[in-house]
């Protein structure tokens, strides 16, 4: 119950911090992907996005390995989201500001992605990078300074009857 509980918060965590980004109910639903598809799709972006800090600055990478689903408009329409965590090492100078740049100049209207950077509320930087469909990351320092935080919403899909949306996947 407190993972379930734990994954809702960060699910309204993002939620809140991409409204700018992603617009639910306007996405268009990949009908044929499963939640499976998604997560795992989701999951190798989050991996992709962890690639990009330093390997010199970098204890561990640890991915969540299950998520919640995000209603994303439509009947059975869903996102699944999920977290990865880059633990730096202690006392290694993380330059956020490079990497969410990097990140920025990576995928800024990239083919099917664009990407804005900004500041969290403790004048951190951070960036969005938005797909087709919702799906989107958010890439930050985390407030304590001990690791970056990746958080993501998969592309729009139809969560098939006899599947629960409020399961964890």
């Amino acid at each position: 119950m407190i993972r379930v509980i734990a994954a809702l918060m960060t699910t309204a965590a993002l939620a809140l911090a991409m409204a700018g980004c992603a617009m639910t109910g306007g996405a268009q639903v990949k009908e044929n992907m499963t939640v499976q598809e998604a997560k795992a799709r989701t999951q190798r972006m989050e991996l992709d996005l962890a690639g990009q800090v330093p390997a010199e600055q970098v204890s561990s990478i640890n991915q969540d390995s299950e998520g919640v689903l995000f209603p994303c408009g439509g009947d059975r329409a869903y996102q699944w989201t999920g977290q990865t965590k880059v633990v730096l090492v202690p006392g290694a100078a993380y330059d956020g500001r490079a990497v969410t740049s990097s990140i920025e100049s990576n995928y800024k209207e990239n083919g099917d992605w664009s990407a804005a950077l900004d500041e969290t509320s403790d004048g951190e930087p951070r960036v969005h990078v938005v797909g087709q469909n919702n799906e989107g990351y958010l890439v930050a320092l985390s407030v304590d300074k001990t690791f970056v935080q990746i958080l993501s919403f998969s592309p729009c899909f139809i969560l098939p009857e006899g599947m629960s949306p409020s399961a964890e996947y």
